[in-house]
Protein backbone atom coordinates (compact mmCIF):
# COMPACT_ATOMS: atom_id res chain seq x y z
CA UNK A 1 0.00 0.00 0.00
CA UNK A 2 1.49 3.52 -0.89
CA UNK A 3 0.41 6.55 1.28
CA UNK A 4 2.31 9.11 -0.03
CA UNK A 5 0.51 10.78 -2.90
CA UNK A 6 3.41 11.58 -5.95
CA UNK A 7 3.50 14.98 -7.03
CA UNK A 8 3.53 15.44 -10.58
CA UNK A 9 6.15 18.33 -11.37
CA UNK A 10 6.68 20.44 -14.21
CA UNK A 11 10.26 21.69 -14.67
CA UNK A 12 11.08 24.08 -17.28
CA UNK A 13 14.29 25.50 -17.67
CA UNK A 14 16.48 25.92 -20.83
CA UNK A 15 19.32 26.10 -18.70
CA UNK A 16 20.75 22.50 -19.39
CA UNK A 17 22.96 22.22 -16.17
CA UNK A 18 20.19 23.73 -13.72
CA UNK A 19 17.70 22.14 -15.36
CA UNK A 20 18.93 18.86 -14.69
CA UNK A 21 20.35 19.73 -10.34
CA UNK A 22 16.56 20.69 -10.45
CA UNK A 23 15.52 17.21 -11.54
CA UNK A 24 17.88 15.25 -9.89
CA UNK A 25 17.00 17.27 -6.08
CA UNK A 26 12.87 17.07 -6.75
CA UNK A 27 13.23 13.48 -7.83
CA UNK A 28 15.05 12.49 -4.69
CA UNK A 29 12.59 14.55 -2.76
CA UNK A 30 9.56 12.17 -4.11
CA UNK A 31 8.82 14.02 -6.76
CA UNK A 32 7.38 12.11 -10.44
CA UNK A 33 9.49 15.04 -12.64
CA UNK A 34 8.94 15.89 -16.52
CA UNK A 35 11.37 18.87 -17.55
CA UNK A 36 11.14 20.79 -21.23
CA UNK A 37 13.27 23.71 -22.33
CA UNK A 38 10.68 25.33 -24.55
CA UNK A 39 6.98 25.77 -25.24
CA UNK A 40 7.07 23.75 -28.37
CA UNK A 41 8.76 20.72 -25.96
CA UNK A 42 5.80 21.23 -22.88
CA UNK A 43 3.32 21.20 -25.98
CA UNK A 44 4.25 17.36 -26.70
CA UNK A 45 3.74 16.71 -22.32
CA UNK A 46 0.79 19.44 -21.92
CA UNK A 47 -1.89 16.00 -21.87
CA UNK A 48 0.12 15.15 -18.44
CA UNK A 49 -1.38 15.85 -15.15
CA UNK A 50 0.84 18.50 -13.07
CA UNK A 51 0.68 19.52 -9.94
CA UNK A 52 3.35 22.07 -9.69
CA UNK A 53 5.75 23.97 -11.88
CA UNK A 54 8.78 25.46 -11.65
CA UNK A 55 9.18 27.33 -14.76
CA UNK A 56 12.18 29.84 -15.79
CA UNK A 57 10.63 33.56 -17.00
CA UNK A 58 13.56 33.31 -20.31
CA UNK A 59 13.31 29.91 -22.13
CA UNK A 60 15.53 30.15 -24.66
CA UNK A 61 13.49 32.41 -27.36
CA UNK A 62 10.52 31.72 -25.54
CA UNK A 63 9.11 33.64 -22.62
CA UNK A 64 8.33 31.71 -19.36
CA UNK A 65 5.24 33.70 -19.00
CA UNK A 66 3.65 31.99 -22.22
CA UNK A 67 4.03 28.80 -20.70
CA UNK A 68 2.14 30.24 -17.25
CA UNK A 69 -0.14 31.32 -19.32
CA UNK A 70 -0.91 27.96 -21.01
CA UNK A 71 -0.34 25.77 -18.54
CA UNK A 72 -2.80 27.64 -16.28
CA UNK A 73 -5.32 27.47 -18.78
CA UNK A 74 -5.03 23.94 -18.84
CA UNK A 75 -4.20 23.18 -15.16
CA UNK A 76 -5.77 26.11 -13.06
CA UNK A 77 -5.24 23.99 -9.78
CA UNK A 78 -1.43 23.30 -10.52
CA UNK A 79 0.96 25.67 -8.59
CA UNK A 80 3.61 27.29 -10.46
CA UNK A 81 7.29 29.24 -9.31
CA UNK A 82 8.53 31.55 -11.82
CA UNK A 83 12.44 31.55 -11.53
CA UNK A 84 14.54 34.23 -12.94
CA UNK A 85 17.75 35.86 -13.13
CA UNK A 86 17.07 39.28 -13.33
CA UNK A 87 13.67 39.74 -11.06
CA UNK A 88 11.43 42.70 -11.15
CA UNK A 89 8.24 44.00 -9.59
CA UNK A 90 6.67 44.33 -13.35
CA UNK A 91 7.11 40.71 -14.39
CA UNK A 92 6.28 39.12 -10.61
CA UNK A 93 2.94 41.38 -10.87
CA UNK A 94 2.51 39.81 -14.33
CA UNK A 95 3.65 36.13 -13.27
CA UNK A 96 1.09 36.32 -10.55
CA UNK A 97 -1.63 38.06 -12.87
CA UNK A 98 -1.29 34.97 -15.84
CA UNK A 99 -1.48 31.81 -12.76
CA UNK A 100 2.03 31.76 -10.71
CA UNK A 101 1.60 31.32 -6.85
CA UNK A 102 5.35 32.66 -6.25
CA UNK A 103 8.02 34.35 -8.03
CA UNK A 104 11.71 33.79 -6.64
CA UNK A 105 15.04 35.54 -8.43
CA UNK A 106 18.21 32.90 -8.80
CA UNK A 107 20.46 31.67 -7.25
CA UNK A 108 17.30 30.39 -5.03
CA UNK A 109 17.89 27.13 -2.98
CA UNK A 110 15.94 23.48 -3.82
CA UNK A 111 14.13 24.11 -0.44
CA UNK A 112 13.60 27.62 -1.49
CA UNK A 113 11.65 26.42 -4.68
CA UNK A 114 10.26 23.43 -2.73
CA UNK A 115 8.54 25.83 0.02
CA UNK A 116 7.29 28.51 -2.37
CA UNK A 117 5.48 25.64 -4.56
CA UNK A 118 3.77 24.17 -1.03
CA UNK A 119 2.95 27.82 -0.05
CA UNK A 120 4.84 27.02 3.18
CA UNK A 121 5.45 30.14 5.39
CA UNK A 122 8.93 30.37 6.64
CA UNK A 123 12.17 32.44 6.69
CA UNK A 124 13.96 31.06 4.36
CA UNK A 125 17.68 31.71 5.72
CA UNK A 126 19.38 30.86 2.87
CA UNK A 127 17.75 32.81 0.43
CA UNK A 128 19.85 35.80 -0.32
CA UNK A 129 20.07 38.83 2.20
CA UNK A 130 17.31 40.96 2.34
CA UNK A 131 18.42 44.15 2.16
CA UNK A 132 16.67 47.26 1.26
CA UNK A 133 17.03 48.01 -2.27
CA UNK A 134 18.88 50.94 -3.96
CA UNK A 135 17.26 54.16 -5.78
CA UNK A 136 18.25 53.20 -9.07
CA UNK A 137 16.47 49.61 -8.32
CA UNK A 138 13.44 51.47 -7.65
CA UNK A 139 13.84 53.55 -10.44
CA UNK A 140 14.30 51.00 -12.91
CA UNK A 141 11.42 48.74 -11.57
CA UNK A 142 9.20 51.68 -12.07
CA UNK A 143 10.51 52.00 -15.65
CA UNK A 144 10.17 48.53 -16.18
CA UNK A 145 6.04 48.45 -14.66
CA UNK A 146 5.18 51.55 -17.01
CA UNK A 147 6.79 49.53 -19.84
CA UNK A 148 4.75 46.58 -19.11
CA UNK A 149 1.88 48.75 -19.22
CA UNK A 150 2.42 50.30 -22.54
CA UNK A 151 3.20 46.83 -24.29
CA UNK A 152 6.44 47.83 -24.23
CA UNK A 153 5.82 50.81 -26.71
CA UNK A 154 9.07 53.25 -25.88
CA UNK A 155 7.46 56.56 -26.49
CA UNK A 156 4.13 55.68 -24.84
CA UNK A 157 6.24 55.04 -21.55
CA UNK A 158 8.62 58.41 -22.50
CA UNK A 159 5.60 60.25 -22.62
CA UNK A 160 3.64 58.60 -19.19
CA UNK A 161 7.48 58.87 -17.28
CA UNK A 162 7.49 62.66 -18.42
CA UNK A 163 10.69 62.00 -20.24
CA UNK A 164 12.19 62.47 -23.33
CA UNK A 165 11.95 58.79 -25.42
CA UNK A 166 16.00 58.89 -26.02
CA UNK A 167 16.41 59.71 -22.13
CA UNK A 168 14.11 56.46 -21.52
CA UNK A 169 16.59 54.75 -23.65
CA UNK A 170 19.48 55.20 -22.31
CA UNK A 171 18.14 54.60 -18.57
CA UNK A 172 16.79 51.14 -20.18
CA UNK A 173 20.66 50.36 -21.55
CA UNK A 174 22.09 51.84 -18.41
CA UNK A 175 20.08 49.16 -16.65
CA UNK A 176 20.43 46.11 -18.83
CA UNK A 177 21.11 43.10 -16.90
CA UNK A 178 24.09 40.78 -17.55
Amino acid sequence: MEDKLEIQLLIAEDDLHFGETLELEFTDRGYNTIRVRSLAQFESVASHRFDCAVIDLRLGADSGLDLVKRLHALRPRCRIVVLTGFGSIATAIKAMKLGAVNYLTKPASVTSIEAALLGLDQDLADSPSKSVPSLARHEREYIESVLTDCDGNISQAARRLGLHRQSLQRKLRKFMPA
